[in-house]
Formats: C-alpha cells, sequence, structure tokens
C-alpha cells in the first residue's frame, strides 16, 4: 500500500496539505480520485521549489518518504565534489540515505547521480555529531518558529527512540532512494541489475498524482492526492 499526501488547491489560502484530507468530510472525495495528473506536465512542480520543498515540511509526519526515515538536510554540499545533494534521510538504524529527486519520469541516469552522492559521503567523516551539525543547518533554514520547533521534536524523538549512536551511524557503500514519477526502462535495468548482481540496495519510489474527474489546468480551486509507491 502506498503512503500519501492530500492537497488542496484554494484561490485564497495557496496550497494546503497534509497526510491526510483536513476535513472529515473530503476523505470519501480523495480516496476515490482516480484521474492520474502529472506533477510537473500539469501542475509544473519542479523538483526543488515543490517536490523537495513538500518533503521538507512533511518530515514533521512519520512516513515520509518512507517508514523508518527522517531528514537530516536537503539541498547541501554534503561532502569535497562540488555537488548538491537533494535530500539525505537517516534510517532508524542509525543508516545515511542519500535521496536523488526528479519529477517528470524521464531521467535514464538519475542511478548515477545517486551513486555520486554515495561515493562523496563514503570519503567523508560522518558521525552523530556530523549529523546532528547538518540537522541543525536544515532547521536554521526555517523561517517558522512553530515548524522549527515541531521538526526539532521529531528528529529528537527520532534518534532516541531509534538509540542512534556514534557507532550506529554509517554510510552504507552501495544504498540510497530515488523519488521520480515514473523511471525510464534503461534507469530500471540498471537499479535491478546493481541491486542483483552488484550488491546494491537502491530503493526506488514513484510518486503518483490523481484528481477528480473533469480537472482543468485552468481551474482555480481544486484537490489532489499523492502516493509514494516502492516500485519493486
Amino acid at each position: 500500500m502506498p503512503t500519501s499526501l492530500y492537497f488542496v488547491n484554494d484561490a485564497y489560502r495557496g496550497l494546503v496539505f497534509g497526510r491526510q484530507p483536513y476535513n472529515v468530510k473530503y476523505w470519501a472525495e480523495f480516496g476515490v480520485m482516480k484521474t492520474p495528473i502529472g506533477l510537473k506536465h500539469d501542475l509544473h512542480w519542479g523538483e526543488v521549489g515543490h517536490l523537495q520543498n513538500i518533503l521538507r515540511k512533511a518530515d514533521i509526519w512519520d512516513g515520509f518518504p518512507a517508514k523508518g526515515y527522517t531528514l537530516v538536510n536537503a539541498e547541501f554540499k554534503a561532502g569535497d565534489e562540488n555537488q548538491r545533494l537533494d535530500m539525505l534521510y537517516i534510517r532508524d538504524d542509525g543508516a545515511l540515505l542519500p535521496c536523488e529527486l526528479k519529477v517528470g519520469g524521464g531521467d535514464k541516469d538519475s542511478h548515477g547521480q545517486l551513486i555520486r552522492y554515495i561515493a562523496d559521503l563514503q570519503f567523508q567523516a560522518t558521525d552523530l555529531d556530523w549529523v546532528k551539525s547538518e540537522r541543525e543547518r536544515f532547521l536554521a533554514s526555517i523561517n517558522d518558529e512553530l515548524a522549527r520547533r515541531l521538526h526539532r521534536s521529531k528528529f529528537d524523538s527520532f534518534i532516541c527512540e531509534s538509540r542512534i549512536s556514534n557507532r550506529s551511524v554509517r554510510i552504507l557503500p552501495r544504498t540510497g532512494v530515488i523519488i521520480d514519477e515514473g523511471f525510464p526502462p534503461q534507469c530500471l535495468k540498471a537499479v535491478r541489475y546493481l541491486n542483483g548482481y552488484c550488491g546494491f540496495a537502491i530503493r526506488l519510489i514513484q510518486i503518483d498524482a490523481y484528481t477528480n474527474d473533469g480537472w482543468t489546468a485552468d481551474l482555480q480551486d481544486y484537490m489532489y492526492r499523492v502516493d509514494f509507491t516502492d516500485v519493486q
């Protein structure tokens, strides 16, 4: 079963979203949405301004983009190379997981970018103090004080409840995550080869958006659901 986020685009309030519909009267409507829409093609989402921004905010909840993850930092230079890592998560066993974000479903080489992030991190001194320092950098980028407190509380609880220590924090040499609207056959085949024959454990999470019948791009008020599903 996918995990989902629920969105309302309101002409007056702008975009509002949550891990469940904000009003019980909309629950049934969200549940039956079946008209697919493209986040990039139809809603004009970008990787940083939209998808990354949504995932940064959604980190106050458990289960996004996957169960047992919490965010360390986003859009930052994590190592020596001149490249910026989209997202870095820590898993509840202390493993650090770089995450490559895409929208549009057309990138054939996103696994190559992910491998460069993994390699860069592999040569860094990463321990719990480093993780906490990067998390503080992330928190410093949040302007809203309430949101900052919620993020800090969630992260501190995650570290404590998972019993993460300096000893458990580590970079897994062949492990990371790619999130996109779809995966071209060249990328899918490459990842399946790396996972099946080269000892990699790259996790592919597909995002699919659905709305009501009759949706058009010129609507000012509309609702849609975004599902996050593991690709086998």
